[in-house]
């Protein structure tokens, strides 16, 4: 399984202009990729002005575009992750559209960043996503939430395999993004594919660095800051339940923590 990771150069705050940009780096990986990930609210480039014209509603047709897209390519998009309103309540949510560009499975950010304005205008997910790509099972989770190894661990135990993980990460915390990413694969025996962000919000430079994780903490793929397109293979027979067989999971289960 061929999965591209569109590190997409977003503008803060100029929503047309993101989704305009955000097709173009579609429709280019589309032809060499069976799976496709969007970095984390990128109509918005993390920028919370002028909000609620800014969100996504199910009527606003950005939904409908991302649907005719996987359709028309035949493609699983993990379309990043959009600010999402639903009978007035926004959420931070990822929508997995499947090949037949129906939403197969989506998952709303459960702990929101309260550095910023996201905890104020947005309201947490409670579940965890739990669906299967091309037989591989798929988690997600979203930017922070590297921070959150219980989330994780409690994936790892279900037989997740590989965690798609759209964020918007910034340059000055990158250390920790290297660390964080990379023991969150070796503790749970996954594949993770991170993908951030490049450019700027609210005077902060975003790191871009987007990675394929293997389970031992290989770096499999790395970018670097600056808007490309990079691509990863998955290895559908090598990474088969990895989580389960995990002596540190099994040993989890047996004393039962």
């Amino acid at each position: 399984m061929r999965i591209a990771m569109l590190q997409m150069d977003v503008a803060e705050g100029d929503k047309e202009r993101n989704i305009r940009h955000g097709f173009d780096l579609l429709e280019e990986a589309a032809s060499s990729a069976d799976v496709l990930v969007m970095p984390e609210l990128w109509t918005i480039g993390y920028n919370f002005h002028d909000f609620k014209n800014r969100v996504t509603r199910v009527n606003d047709g950005l939904l409908d575009r991302l649907s005719s897209f996987a359709a028309y390519h035949h493609v699983t998009l993990e379309a990043g992750t959009l600010p999402i309103e639903k009978e007035g309540i926004v959420k931070n949510t990822g929508l997995l559209f499947g090949p037949d560009g129906r939403i197969q499975a989506h998952y709303s950010k459960r702990h929101l960043f309260y550095g910023y304005l996201e905890a104020q205008l947005m309201a947490p997910g409670t579940h965890l996503m739990d669906t299967a790509i091309g037989g591989v099972r798929t988690g997600m989770a979203v930017c922070y939430e590297f921070y959150f190894p219980k989330m994780w661990r409690k994936m790892a135990k279900a037989g997740t395999t590989l965690v798609l993980a759209p964020a918007s990460w910034p340059k000055v915390h990158l250390s920790q993004w290297d660390v964080l990413t990379r023991a969150r694969a070796i503790e749970n025996g996954m594949c993770i594919c991170a993908v951030n962000m490049v450019g700027t919000y609210h005077g902060v430079q975003l790191g871009g660095h987007s990675r394929f994780i293997d389970p031992v903490g290989n770096l499999e793929v790395e970018g670097d800051l600056e808007e490309h397109i990079y691509y990863a293979n998955y290895d559908e027979v090598k990474y088969k339940n990895l989580g389960k067989q995990l002596a540190v999971i099994r040993l989890e289960k047996e004393i039962g923590q």
